[in-house]
């Protein structure tokens, strides 16, 4: 078990995607309500989907976003350029290769890039070293206040 690290921040940036179902907002929805229990998540609400459509064409897409209970997944879609931008963000740890193959296989994504940040890298997962920090903390403070 890791000591510290709120979580994995995934983002992927896909590129030459089928410009059909990058369009398709019950698509986007669909997978949005489906992708936190495929990740063993916990969905909070109902996936909110987004058609945007932009004062150019090729700014047009679709924006959704589902709250999880150890975060979100959030999917920005643009058919014109054939381009998609997903970020899933958790604190707790998942399989980051079923997510992108997922991603890849049902918007048929040609090329991709992903970006993993481990956010909150001094957030403790212990909580017995979470309240020896919060005491030292309090403990300096208030020496410096007296």
């Amino acid at each position: 078990m890791e000591l510290f690290g709120f979580g994995p921040h995934l983002m992927i940036d896909g590129y030459q995607a089928n410009p059909e179902k990058l369009a398709d907002a019950e698509m986007v929805k669909r997978v949005l309500d489906e992708m936190p229990e495929a990740m063993e998540m916990t969905k909070v609400l109902p996936p909110f989907v987004f058609e945007y459509t932009g004062a150019r064409a090729e700014d047009a897409g679709v924006t959704g976003v589902v709250i999880i209970a150890e975060s979100h997944i959030a999917i920005h879609t643009f058919p014109e350029k054939r381009f998609i931008s997903v970020d899933i963000f958790s604190c707790k740890e998942f399989d980051l290769r079923k997510a992108v193959e997922y991603l890849v296989e049902t918007f048929e994504i040609g090329r991709y890039d992903t970006y993993l940040i481990n956010r909150g890298k001094e957030y403790p997962k212990d909580p017995e070293l979470a309240r020896r920090i919060v005491e030292g903390e309090r403990e300096y403070l208030e020496s410096r206040i007296a």
